[in-house]
């Protein structure tokens, strides 16, 4: 008897990513209840093991309470299902496929564009509903038969602009034909090819085993769309061929006499699964006191021996690795596999390069299952081990420790420390609330161990960085007073705002930035600079250590207006100015952008004035002299009367020549007199 298995049998990257999400929840210890819609994959197996480690499974989105986590599978959600969860007050993990989301956002597109769409799939799956709600006119059909039946009851569909997509695991077979028709049919028409790669390789490697095998067993759940198509690619090549969920329900009776076996996995079935049914196949192969008398509890009883039990520390050696599991051989008749899971506390290790085939491994038999014929494996428990002991000894005597943040979740930080995964509750961090935890995603921090249990077989671990943080800003607050000086200039980050100013944190203090500190205008709230959150620099301005205050300052002394004005202009200039605000006792006038001259009331005529807006309104334009520049008060005169007696004065002295001019000179020489004329 020779057994083969297609290369793409098994988990694909939906269904691996949907998994590893779904565990990352559950590993969560922020999370209390676990939810999946529906199941997270159409695999018992699979289902059976989240269930006992207490993911829950919701049927409607409306069933999930308010507080809990529900992880959406891997075929999506309809968009009233996705709608009742965000307004219901859970957290929502989308482990929709990528590939199923691409579906959703043609979908919408051509829906908009007004489009019908057209999906190929089976109706009732959930990948197919939730293709169907992102649509506003759509139509589902199984096969090309379905699809002409379809089109000969709604023959007005023939003029509109259709849009057709295909649910990811459709049947290529049906696909083609479906193809041919469309493109034969419709006058206007989209194809978006949508079935996933890796169903296309499946069904292709699984149509090339069928042709050349006497016996095909497929592997998968019941409700798995993707394995029933391969059951039906199967079957048109090679008539003995088998449905199993496990290696349980293999047909022995009826396949032992076969030699040639094919086995093909749909994408929700596990590698284990797969693997136990091929080393089943293969025990029975060279197993010659086999015959078709014996019960199926007898063959496997008689092809599998057991040699390792439960809790046995073993060592292996790596025969097979892929990014789900790494495949040990212990020398037995068991075949021995390790999770990812199982492997490392850091969910983001790459098995294909953590561990390499030939090497040499030391690990605990987690569970052994001698019906199946399989050890489940645990590195990570070994590894572990030291490290859940340094880690205790660490709680008591309240020790500190230093690690690497893996990971930040919602709730807070995820560490390893000694191959043991440490959390640490956003609460616990120090970190104010408009912190960016993502900032500290592979930064070392420290911390202290304040949480160390056992329940339900699970470990956990609680963190705290607030104690040491709180130690630290301490410690940075007392160096601050002790060395802090006026013109010192920090990185702050805007903290609060109030009518009279910013509050400023500077680290380990605050500060009050007032609001005539932060620019050289008048401004009527420090909104209008500044807004909390920014980052700025400032400087020391004045510091009160006795009584722990600071003010400090922003604007840039090189564009003070007022040394600006100085630079530029002097007492005696001459300048034209815009009246700004009347008093009693004269009128404000702005000369240059943040400097303003006071002509007093005496200086705006060169007659007695009663009230200055007998004489200038605001508004007005005019000219006046600087007659005064005070650098301390940062005040300025000026004298519109100058100007008018100036120019008096020079009409005075005119109307003088002018006399002149017209007066007798008399020479002394009295012969010679000259008259005007």
């Amino acid at each position: 008897m020779a057994v083969e298995v297609i290369k793409n049998a098994g988990f694909c990257f939906g269904v691996s990513r949907a998994i590893e999400l779904l565990k990352s929840e559950i590993e969560d210890p922020s999370n209390t209840d676990v939810y999946t819609l529906g199941e997270i994959i159409h695999n018992p197996d699979i289902i059976d093991e989240f269930s006992k480690a207490g993911v829950k499974i919701a049927q409607n989105a409306s069933d999930v309470p308010p507080g809990a986590t529900i992880v959406i599978r891997a075929h999506g959600v309809t968009v009233d299902e996705m709608k009742i969860l965000n307004d219901s007050g859970v957290k929502v993990v989308d482990a929709t496929c990528p590939f199923v989301a691409k579906i959703h956002d043609i979908v919408k597109k051509e829906s908009e564009n007004g489009n019908i769409i057209f999906i190929g799939g089976d109706a009732a799956h959930p990948e197919v509903e939730g293709i169907k709600s992102r649509a506003r006119i759509s139509r589902v059909f199984s096969n090309c038969a379905q699809l002409k039946d379809l089109l000969s009851k709604e023959p007005d569909l023939l003029l509109k602009t259709a849009t057709f997509v295909w649910q990811t695991t459709f049947n290529l077979n049906e696909y083609a034909k479906c193809n041919k028709f469309v493109k034969k049919t419709f006058k206007s028409t989209k194809i978006y090819d949508t079935i996933c790669n890796a169903t296309e390789l499946r069904q292709k490697e699984t149509m090339e085993l069928a042709k050349k095998s006497d016996v095909m067993i497929i592997i998968g759940g019941r409700k798995s769309s993707n394995a029933n198509k391969l059951y039906d690619v199967a079957k048109r090549f090679c008539k003995n061929t088998y449905f199993v969920q496990n290696v349980k329900e293999i047909p022995i009776k009826f396949i032992y006499n076969f030699k040639n076996i094919g086995i093909t996995a749909g994408a929700s079935t596990p590698d284990r699964i797969i693997e136990e049914v091929k080393q089943f196949m293969s025990e029975l192969t060279n197993n010659t006191t086999v015959n078709e008398d014996m019960t199926f509890e007898e063959m496997l009883e008689n092809s599998l021996k057991k040699v390792i039990a439960t809790g046995d520390r073993v060592k292996g050696i790596v025969v097979g690795v892929n990014p789900a599991e790494v495949k040990v051989d212990l020398g037995t008749k068991q075949s021995g596999f390790i999770t990812k899971e199982n492997f490392s506390a850091d969910s983001s290790i790459d098995l294909t390069t953590a561990v390499n085939i030939g090497d040499e491994i030391d690990c605990v038999a987690l569970r052994v299952n001698d019906v199946e014929g399989t050890i489940a494996l645990s590195k990570k428990r070994v590894d572990s081990m030291k490290g859940y002991e340094e880690i205790e000894k660490a709680y008591e005597e309240k020790s500190v420790l230093e690690a690497e943040v893996k990971e930040v979740t919602s709730g807070g930080l995820v560490i390893i420390v000694n191959n043991v995964r440490v959390f640490i509750p956003k609460s616990l961090t120090g970190k104010p609330a408009s912190f960016d935890l993502n900032s500290l995603k592979g930064e070392k921090v420290q911390f202290n161990i304040i949480e160390f249990s056992q329940n339900r077989g699970r470990k956990k671990i609680i963190g705290s960085m607030k104690a040491i943080e709180n130690e630290k800003r301490k410690a940075a607050r007392k160096e601050f007073w002790e060395n802090a000086a006026v013109g010192d200039r920090f990185e702050g980050t805007v903290k609060s705002l109030t009518t009279f100013g910013a509050f400023v944190d500077l680290g380990c203090v605050d500060g009050l930035l007032h609001i005539t500190e932060l620019t050289w205008k008048k401004i009527g709230h420090p909104s209008e600079v500044v807004n909390v959150g920014d980052k700025i620099s400032v400087y020391i301005k004045d510091i009160d250590k006795e009584n722990k205050k600071i003010s400090l300052g922003y604007k840039d002394p090189n564009a003070d207006p007022f040394v600006l004005f100085t630079n530029n202009y002097k007492v005696g200039d001459t300048v034209k100015v815009k009246i700004v605000s009347i008093m009693p006792f004269g009128a404000f006038a702005n000369i240059t952008d943040g400097v303003d001259g006071l002509i007093h009331i005496s200086q705006l005529s060169d007659k007695r004035v009663n009230k200055p807006s007998d004489v200038v309104a605001v508004g007005d334009e005019v000219e006046a002299k600087i007659v005064d520049i005070n650098t301390e008060t940062r005040k300025v005169g000026l004298s519109m009367r100058a100007l008018i007696e100036e120019a008096k004065a020079a009409e005075e002295s005119a109307d003088v020549a002018a006399d002149v001019a017209d007066t007798v000179i008399v020479s002394d020489d009295t012969e010679n007199v000259t008259v005007a004329e």
